[in-house]
């Protein structure tokens, strides 16, 4: 009963932040928040179309399609995706997604800060600077960055789950920790790789011995493992877009100034701004890093303080450097590091950081009072309270059929255009089949989402094209034999073009999974599987004592 106290508690204070936008049914508006609306619609209408998983986007880029969620984190979308198949509308499940997510996060973090430091006092402190970091509430009401949001809450329940685990080696233990990794990956890209990366070092600094180290990395290996149908083909295949040529410099103009890290920015101002985003760290929560120092060469302090404030402040001067011009090299060399896009966005690093940081205050005699205590969670919570109002306003959508209509790809800088096209179409094209070469009538023509079949009657040896964007997995079979396909034709850049013998046929195109993302689904399926049976059987399959 008192553990369920302190979560609603939690999810009020929580609330305070989410109200304007519980209030109306109008949308936040947000730097991404329509073009989520766009992207919910068509995961939504793949998913309903059984393409599991939900590669191909058919109705985007003009019904030329793109292979949109082969690359965009897909847990946010299948979630939203829910509540619209409860007949609620796209802005609701849009808002229902963020506000979930930072709702969990709360109750998360302080679930996982309380096994950790078992303390209810310092787990109140972890939760308060986690949730009303400045950053945080950036990402909800000016970003609107759906994938984001959702990293915040399932990176405190893996760690959760990994406090756990090295409390006590268990087959719950194990499996949670593994299955909660898996949806920080399907998060988010990038700082979903952030994150792991954080995880990964949770361990190694924190594993009580060597066993527990193994079977912590056995538990993250199983959630790389589960989610491996979403990041393996998205890492593999990125190759084939434009990504890396239109990002290959966007990093240049976001470093932002250092000194705009540690100026509080109360009211959002422009001033202190790197592309519309506010880069502070919060008042309190550069106080508290410069207290964890104060304490960590304090000769009172306890090792396990000492350990936690050494990982909370080294990882938080990692972020800063990389935020910083200095790292230029690094930005410049390292093309996984440019699809961060932004340096501002290692934000997301320190606000764990500064959190776990928060507990240096209660070293302090004056924060063991009561009152201080209190007051200065209040003044955490207050001092953001500009930033619990969309500053941008709110758009009313009237009309939400645009978007299920939508003609666009919903990218900003060619993460998914295909390399072999000209670019983003800019036109829905006359006719989706027709004839490029030859003498040939097309007639029966129908398609069902990424199906389409059709008669072909060629008077001699023909070419037709598919005005369909090539990606590795569309297939045409012609009388039910395999052809090939042609998508380098210079009169029809990245389109489906393939021959036709003379006489009459009949011609399937299709989309489907290619042989480096069927091993990904198998590996993803045979792993939750697996995962859900450890479960049933309550049995590690590792020997329970292995000796390391």
């Amino acid at each position: 009963m008192k553990s369920l106290k302190h979560y609603f508690i939690i999810s009020a204070i929580s609330l305070l932040p989410l109200l304007p936008a519980i209030f109306t049914v109008d949308l936040p508006h947000t730097h991404d928040g329509l073009v989520h609306l766009s992207r919910i619609a068509a995961y939504y209408t793949e998913l309903s179309r059984l393409q599991i998983p939900p590669r191909w986007a058919t109705d985007l880029n003009y019904g030329y399609g793109l292979p949109l969620f082969n690359f965009i984190y897909p847990l946010p979308y299948l979630l939203a995706s829910a509540f619209v198949a409860l007949g609620l509308s796209l802005v609701f499940a849009f808002k229902a997604v963020l506000i979930s997510s930072y709702l969990l996060s709360g109750i998360f973090i302080f679930s996982f800060a309380r096994e950790f430091f078992r303390d209810t006092r310092k787990a109140w402190a972890v939760t308060i600077f986690y949730q009303f970091a400045p950053f945080r509430l950036v990402e909800l009401w000016v970003r609107g960055s759906f994938g984001e949001c959702l990293t915040y809450a399932f990176l405190p329940l893996t760690l959760w789950a990994l406090a756990r685990l090295f409390k006590k080696i268990t087959v719950s233990n194990l499996v949670l920790t593994a299955l909660s990794l898996m949806l920080v990956i399907l998060s988010h890209n990038s700082v979903s790789l952030v994150f792991f990366a954080i995880i990964a070092l949770f361990v190694i600094f924190f594993s009580p011995n060597r066993r527990t180290l193994l079977y912590s990395s056995v538990a993250l290996g199983l959630g790389l493992m589960a989610s491996a149908f979403y990041w393996l083909p998205a890492l593999l295949e990125h190759k084939y877009t434009y990504g890396n040529l239109l990002m290959r410099d966007l990093f240049r103009t976001h470093f932002p100034p250092l000194i705009n890290f540690f100026l509080p920015n109360f009211f959002n101002s422009s001033k202190l701004q790197t592309g519309g985003v506010a880069s502070q760290f919060g008042l309190f929560q550069v106080i508290a890093l410069g207290l964890g120092i104060y304490v960590f060469f304090r000769k009172a302090t306890e090792k396990k303080l000492k350990r936690i404030i050494l990982f909370a402040f080294g990882l938080s001067i990692i972020a800063l450097l990389l935020m910083q011009p200095v790292s230029l090299c690094l930005w410049e060399k390292f093309s996984l590091l440019r699809q961060f896009q932004f340096p501002w966005r290692l934000l997301s690093v320190i606000v764990l950081t500064t959190s776990l940081s928060s507990v240096s205050y209660l070293e302090l005699r004056i924060f063991r009072k009561p009152l201080a205590y209190l007051v200065l969670l209040i003044l955490v919570v207050l001092t953001t309270m500009y930033y619990w109002f969309p500053p941008l306003g709110f758009d009313r959508i009237r009309n939400e059929s645009i978007y299920w209509n939508y003609p666009l790809n919903t990218t900003y800088f060619g993460e998914t255009d295909v390399i072999w096209s000209a670019g983003p179409a800019k036109a829905y094209p006359q006719e989706r089949v027709e004839v490029s070469e030859g003498m040939a009538k097309i007639s029966n023509f129908s398609q069902k989402g990424s199906d389409l079949s059709l008669t072909v009657e060629a008077a001699k040896p023909s070419w037709v094209v598919a005005n369909l964007q090539y990606f590795p997995g569309w297939r045409v079979y012609i009388d039910g034999a395999k052809t090939a396909i042609e998508f380098q034709n210079p009169n029809w850049r990245g389109l489906i073009t393939f021959p036709v013998p003379s006489g009459t046929h009949q011609v399937k195109l299709t989309f489907g999974e290619t042989p480096l993302r069927l091993i990904a689904d198998i590996v993803s399926l045979a792993t939750f599987i697996s995962l859900l049976a450890l479960l049933l059987s309550r049995k590690l399959i590792i020997y329970k004592y292995v000796k390391v």
